[in-house]
């Protein structure tokens, strides 16, 4: 009989015997606890009983009678191993009723046990056609009677029915017992019914031989399992291994998982490769999971876990997959004031920066692009040892600025949209990505106070091209040019200048000559021609 130790400072043994009964009083109601069974477990018991009648058999099956199947209800008997039959371990009993051979599956044994040990047996059924005593070894670690029984013990009990406080068990020798619900599990659970018919090893909290009152605790027995696998576990732990484990419960910053008595917590960041905005979207409590040893405190005691690393790195040959000044494909995963996210492969993402995203000026990303979106993007730059990859998209749909000298021809009016405005002038959108300035000595010929006197943010007007840079893309605008006529054309039919006799070449006067009309060869056509490159 297994029992803990008396002499043993425990706070929170202690703390848990306030508990339950804090616990017992709510559920008694002032009503012992031989009342409160009395009043709701008698057709639970009978169930149970039937149950177990059942399961012996029906008469003409070789199968025990009704009345033998209540006799060998969890009757424990001692009994020496005499052979192993290849699944079958047969036991010589101390007799039932001269009924003194037994058998037992080989698989109730961790190992195979040595012929002559002695060990104690549950009695399940007798089987008359073949003359032997069927055995379990399931729930044969303890046995307890009025006399032996005492607080601290850890006995075995059959749950038999629930009630509003807890579950009602029977132990062998037909004491019956109590057990809080904060009792029965480490974690608290709704659902008692599930308990019903199972047997279950408890700890003795406390017991009252003459109100024949047990109380017991699921949880702690559990508690103290857990502690002996937990000093196991941590002589046995190093960092790099790989663990099986239950998930055990879900917070906002990751999980925790208990890897057999112990638990560490995978944090969200841990737990996949790709992007994880919330962990009950991979796993939840009681899931079974594969975890890697990240790090270990063993003067905390804190363990850190991984998700991920249990499974295959994406980003392990990734500059052979992706290269510098490639097209790729990505989907925007997520979008920030500083950029988007593009997943390009599953578990592999990069950063579209937000001057990337549009060659319109101080463009923002959320304006640009949404998640879900799917992108055809150009790789800036890919970096395996800081798992970085950075990308445009405005790269990947061509310079708006490459050949504007001829869209945007000197002289002609164009159409363009108010950007903002300074102290001195106004920055205008001719299309995205196409900016030009329109000086405030450009807005009228009157004297102006202030540029928002004449433009808004977000007007549209007709400006004249005053000058196009396109090299250092800068484009010169007039509002007040637009109703004075364009500088005249030079005459295509002036004749032309008569080259000098000693070098071939018009001369200096020639060119300077006024043509027809009043305007050079070096006037407003001339200038015109010149802007148009081709």
């Amino acid at each position: 009989m297994s029992q803990t130790d008396p002499t043993r400072k425990d706070v929170h043994a202690s703390q848990i015997d306030a508990e339950v009964e804090r616990e017992l009083a709510e559920a008694l109601g002032g009503k012992s606890v031989e009342q409160l069974m009395d009043e709701s477990s008698k057709p639970a018991l009978s169930e149970s009983s039937d149950a177990l009648d059942r399961e012996g058999g029906h008469a003409g099956d070789g199968a025990t009678p009704k009345g033998d199947a209540q006799r060998f209800e969890m009757e424990i008997k001692r009994g020496r191993i005499t052979s192993i039959s290849g699944d079958d371990v047969f036991i010589e009993l101390a007799g039932i009723d001269g009924k003194n051979q037994g058998v037992v599956s080989l698989q109730q044994f961790e190992r195979p046990p040595r012929l002559g040990s002695i060990m104690d047996f549950v009695v399940q059924r007798y089987d008359e056609a073949e003359g032997l005593v069927h055995l379990s070894r399931e729930g044969a670690v303890t046995r307890a009677t009025w006399d032996t029984l005492h607080k601290g013990a850890v006995v075995e009990a059959r749950v038999v029915s629930t009630n509003k406080g807890g579950l009602e068990l029977e132990m062998v020798g037909s004491i019956r017992a109590f057990m809080p619900a904060s009792q029965v599990d480490l974690h608290h659970t709704n659902d008692l019914e599930q308990y019903v018919g199972q047997k279950v090893h408890a700890v003795v909290q406390e017991i009252d031989r003459k109100g024949k009152k047990v109380v017991l605790s699921r949880r702690t027995h559990l508690e103290q399992d857990r502690a002996q696998k937990r000093k196991k576990l941590w002589q046995e732990l190093e960092t790099g291994q790989t663990r099986e484990g239950t998930v055990t419960s879900l917070m906002d910053y990751g999980v925790f998982v208990d890897i057999g008595g112990v638990d560490g917590l995978v944090h969200i960041s841990d737990m996949s490769y790709k992007h994880v905005a919330k962990p009950t979207d991979l796993v939840k409590v009681g899931d079974k999971v594969s975890v890697k040893v990240l790090k270990l405190d063993r003067e905390k005691e804190r363990i850190s876990l991984g998700l991920k690393q249990v499974a295959p790195d994406p980003w392990d040959g990734i500059s052979e997959r992706i290269k510098t000044g490639e097209h790729v494909s990505g989907r925007v995963m997520r979008t920030a004031d500083f950029g988007a996210f593009i997943e390009i492969e599953p578990g592999v993402e990069g950063l579209l920066p937000a001057s990337e995203t549009s060659w319109k000026r101080n463009a923002k990303p959320s304006d640009m692009v949404k998640e879900g979106d799917v992108l055809r993007l150009v790789v800036l730059q890919v970096d395996p040892a800081k798992r970085r990859i950075s990308l445009s998209l405005k790269q990947s749909q061509g310079d708006p600025w490459v050949g504007a000298e001829r869209k945007f021809a000197k002289h002609a009016l164009v159409d363009a949209t108010v950007l903002s405005t300074t102290d001195f002038g106004a920055f205008v959108e001719l299309e995205p990505g196409v900016e030009g300035l329109v000086h405030i000595s450009e807005l009228t010929d009157k004297r102006v106070g202030a540029v928002t006197d004449i433009l808004q943010k977000g007007q549209k007007h007709q400006f004249r091209v005053l000058d196009v840079d396109e090299e250092n893309r800068r484009i010169r605008l007039s509002l007040k040019a637009v109703k004075e006529p364009p500088p005249a054309e030079t005459n295509s039919a002036a004749p032309a200048a008569k080259p000098n006799a000693a070098t071939g070449k018009p001369s200096k006067k020639q060119i300077d000559r006024p043509g027809k009309g009043g305007l050079g060869s070096s006037g407003a056509l001339g200038q015109g021609l010149g802007s148009l490159r081709l």
